[in-house]
């Protein structure tokens, strides 16, 4: 049986389909898709570059809380003793109401805003490798209880910490497999 919406394919098509095909298999070759985690073609890996980065201390808790993220997600919180890489952040925070609980004009829940600007260099030329900025948020419920608050606030400053640092550690990862050997 057959349908009659069924249409033929025209021999011109066909053709037009090969050289598609033709045209593809010459230009996809050039493509280099590899892990961004694989060993580089000079021998360096990405890894070894991500644990040999050092990043400056804050003096902020908040400041302090995306030190600590970053140097868990870029070495599993090992000791660095020579760094090839120095990290410079600067971090800005910012809360705003939501939502505001009717006929109280208190707010129901609040949103952290976290922003984070970063500066890696190489330590032994001083060469800027790359700059970047990360915005992440985290909201929290409030309540009547003063230290419910005081704590939800600063999980959520935690959890903004956290997804800042696991942006910044992609980042560098994605230019430093860039980078020459």
């Amino acid at each position: 049986m057959s349908s009659p919406d069924r249409r033929p394919v025209r021999p011109g098509l066909a053709g037009g389909f090969a050289l598609v095909a033709i045209a593809a298999a010459l230009v996809l070759p050039g493509c280099q898709v590899r892990p961004l985690y694989a060993t580089a073609p000079a021998g360096s890996p990405v890894v070894a570059d991500l644990t040999a980065i050092g990043v400056e201390p804050l003096k902020d808790r908040l400041g302090q809380s995306l030190v600590n993220e970053l140097i868990f997600a870029l070495r599993g919180g090992a000791a660095l003793t020579d760094p090839r890489y120095r990290l410079r952040l600067i971090v800005t925070s910012r809360r705003s109401e939501l939502g505001i609980q009717e006929f109280e004009d208190v707010p129901r829940s609040n949103l952290i805003a976290v922003t984070a600007s970063y500066t890696l260099t190489e330590t032994i030329t001083g060469r800027v490798v790359t700059t970047g900025t990360t915005y992440t948020t985290a909201s929290y419920d409030f309540s009547s209880q003063r230290f419910a608050n005081l704590r939800a606030e600063r999980d959520a400053e935690d959890r903004a910490a956290k997804a800042a640092a696991e942006d910044i550690r992609t980042r560098l990862a994605t230019v430093l497999a860039r980078e020459p050997g």
